[in-house]
């Protein structure tokens, strides 16, 4: 499927899905390790449903500061086995997706958004 862009420049949206990526993310990470699920979980409510640590301690029933140290391993797993593809995202230009990348690394960076490397003020 393609749409274009106001400009006349067609572009080729990706044909994977969710389920996609949930089967991907099942062969090649979680397997039937049910840690790891759970950790998954916790990664989903707070990154793409905005649930602040308390909330997901009590439905999980551990202390705030476990559910962060959670958050910080799956994020660095998730980071050292699976690289972003510009074939994965739908992006024609591997050099203009590196770019765009660093850019985007950078604001994350400024705002410090979910990076277990960052240094606390």
């Amino acid at each position: 499927m393609s749409v274009m862009k106001s400009n006349g420049e067609r572009v080729i949206l990706p044909r994977l899905g969710r389920e996609d990526f949930w089967k991907l993310i099942h062969e090649h990470y979680a397997h039937q390790n049910a840690h790891r699920w759970k950790a998954l979980a916790i990664l989903a409510l707070r990154e793409n449903a905005g649930w602040p640590l308390d909330a997901i301690a009590a439905v999980f029933q551990h202390h705030p500061g476990h559910i962060s140290r959670i958050l910080v391993k799956i994020k660095r797993e998730m980071r050292e086995n699976f690289q972003q593809s510009p074939e994965w995202l739908g992006m024609g230009d591997p050099d203009e997706f590196e770019e765009l990348q660093d850019q985007s690394d950078r604001e994350k960076q400024e705002a410090g958004f979910s990076n277990p490397q960052r240094q606390s003020d």
